[in-house]
């Protein structure tokens, strides 16, 4: 993101305001870092102290769980938004920022640029004649947003197995799969041969999570990578899964809802 921020006062040209979220997180390094920052938020759920007892059983557990469940999604999404409205603040500390939905002559020079510049110059390449600004900076938005709500969702349902511990290192275990699955560091750890790259960098395009986030992990119109739409049926697949795990989780679960002493 400095390298291209630094390329446009070079060559003062302008910037569209979501180019600098696009470019940075359409990498998957980077989704994996912001979303390991989540941990902070998975400390506090789900609350499983007396408190929490209490009102599950004034309440139920249907309730509580559809509770953890809209917390989790209004997580997610604020989180997301966060990262959105701070790259967008990082692009009006630039000169020239423009709100149009069109790429910017910084993406048109960067396009020119060589393969190895950037990894996010190749979802340049690949966007600038088939989306526009506004439509790329959505999609990513939410493949992030699915991305973090199923690490959400996977701490909610460790958590009522195992209790507070067993979420978090849920998440991280997931995170550093997600990590290893890297096509390059993984084609790179194993010696992949030149010739089945690709078949390998498919394979892990449609096993892993993170890169199921990751838009320059996608089909544009070639190759058998998985489409956007697929992405999310997937998530939404995989989320599902985790939702009603945590429901015959909490049916199961009755230590969790005993409450207090008896004083």
């Amino acid at each position: 993101m400095q390298r291209i921020m630094e390329c446009s006062v070079l060559f003062h040209t302008d910037i569209q305001i979501f180019e600098l979220f696009i470019w940075c997180f359409a990498d998957s390094d980077s989704i994996l870092f912001v979303s390991l920052a989540i941990l902070l938020f998975l400390f506090q759920i789900p609350r499983l102290d007396t408190p929490a007892c209490y009102l599950i059983f004034r309440k139920g557990k249907a309730d509580w769980l559809l509770g953890q469940v809209l917390m989790s999604v209004l997580i997610s999404l604020a989180y997301t938004m966060f990262l959105l409205g701070s790259s967008m603040l990082l692009a009006l500390g630039g000169s020239n920022v423009v709100w149009g939905n069109q790429w910017s002559d910084t993406a048109t020079t960067l396009s020119f640029a060589p393969e190895n510049f950037e990894v996010a110059l190749t979802v340049v390449r690949k966007t600038i004649k088939l989306t526009t600004p506004y439509d790329c900076a959505a999609t990513i938005f939410f493949l992030m947003a699915q991305y973090i709500l199923f690490l959400t969702l996977l701490n909610l349902i460790f958590s009522l197995i195992s209790g507070k511990k067993a979420g978090i290192v849920a998440v991280i275990v997931v995170s550093l799969y997600a990590y290893l699955l890297n096509p390059d560091k993984l084609t790179a750890l194993l010696h992949v041969p030149e010739e089945v790259r690709y078949v390998a960098n498919v394979i892990v395009a449609w096993i892993s999570p993170l890169n199921h986030a990751t838009y320059a992990m996608h089909r544009f119109g070639y190759g058998n990578f998985p489409s956007i739409l697929q992405s999310h049926m997937v998530f939404g697949i995989i989320n599902l899964g985790l939702l009603l795990g945590s429901w015959f989780s909490v049916k199961k679960t009755e230590r969790i809802f005993l409450g207090g002493s008896h004083d």
